[in-house]
């Protein structure tokens, strides 16, 4: 606003006489004053209306940020460009530096308990192929009872492992059984067909892959291509025989060729706790002393 003082006021003097000039040079000065203040009350007025904006006033303008004491309305800051996401890494006032994070890895830092370690497990599994074994980096670790391995829990924060025999472990061996015929029956030696057999007469089952089969002192196998030669019960002759088909659970198995009622067959298996209990015989037939013939290596094929 200029300096209307700077403008000196005239005044009548005593020695000055009555004249148009003279009586008009007050009212001059007056309208000059006046208008420098019009002009700067306009430029005033354009300032404020500019400093309302939309509000409508400046102090509703101001009114939008600022407390009656002067401090800075938290609702105003914060609708503000005041989110993380427009500030970057860096010291703040307290000393302590400071960097962003992104929602999904704080959600991942807030599944850690404190001072926890990195913890990776390896697992050999004997299921899968040699060499190969399973990497558990997440996730929760079931432990699991097994027939042999049993946990207990003892609270707040003690697992004990127990260790038993399972019962599926428990075996019989049964020597030098004589099976009992169960299917096409010659009584003279022949070839014309195969002859299934029961264990005993009560088909006691066996344990997979613990059968062994001997003909006249000859251990046979359950493949033709072994190609065991079987001498007869004078050993005048020598035929192939092999085990074509066996039940472990049904306690059955059968021969690839009918033999001779003077033939010589016995076997050897091993039965499981629970088929030893399934079972209502409590002791298998063994051949007598004097019908036993010594048996053969499995390298006595011709």
């Amino acid at each position: 606003m200029p300096n209307i003082n700077s403008i000196p006021q005239v005044l009548y003097e005593p020695n000055q006489p009555y004249h148009y000039h003279y009586d008009n040079l007050p009212l001059r000065n007056i309208l000059t004053r006046i208008g420098l203040v019009n002009i700067q009350v306009d430029t005033n007025s354009d300032m404020i209306r500019g400093l309302a904006g939309s509000a409508g006033t400046p102090g509703a303008r101001i009114g939008t940020a600022l407390n009656e004491n002067g401090s800075l309305k938290t609702a105003a800051v914060n609708s503000s460009l005041h989110g993380i996401g427009h500030h970057g890494d860096g010291q703040g006032p307290d000393g302590i530096e400071y960097v962003r994070m992104k929602l999904d890895e704080r959600a991942k830092l807030e599944l850690v308990e404190r001072a926890a370690n990195n913890l990776v497990i390896q697992v050999d599994d004997q299921s899968l192929s040699l060499g190969e074994s399973v990497t558990i980096d997440s996730g929760t670790i079931r432990l699991k009872n097994s027939s042999s391995i049993l946990f207990e829990f003892e609270p707040p924060n003690i697992v004990r492992v127990h260790s038993a025999l399972p019962s599926d472990t428990a075996r019989r061996h049964n020597y030098s059984i004589a099976p009992v015929l169960n299917g096409n029956s010659s009584s003279s030696s022949s070839s014309s067909g195969p002859s299934q057999y029961k264990t005993t007469s009560l088909s006691t089952p066996y344990m997979e892959g613990t059968l062994r089969v001997y003909v006249n002192g000859v251990r046979i196998y359950g493949m033709a291509s072994v190609n065991v030669k079987v001498p007869n019960h004078a050993y005048s002759s020598f035929l192939d025989t092999y085990i074509v088909s066996e039940s472990a659970a049904d306690g059955l198995f059968t021969l690839n060729r009918t033999l001779s009622i003077m033939d010589v067959i016995r076997i050897d298996f091993d039965s499981n706790f629970e088929q030893v209990q399934s079972s209502s015989s409590s002791s298998v037939p063994r051949a007598s002393s004097s019908s036993s013939v010594p048996r053969a290596s499995s390298s006595s094929s011709n």
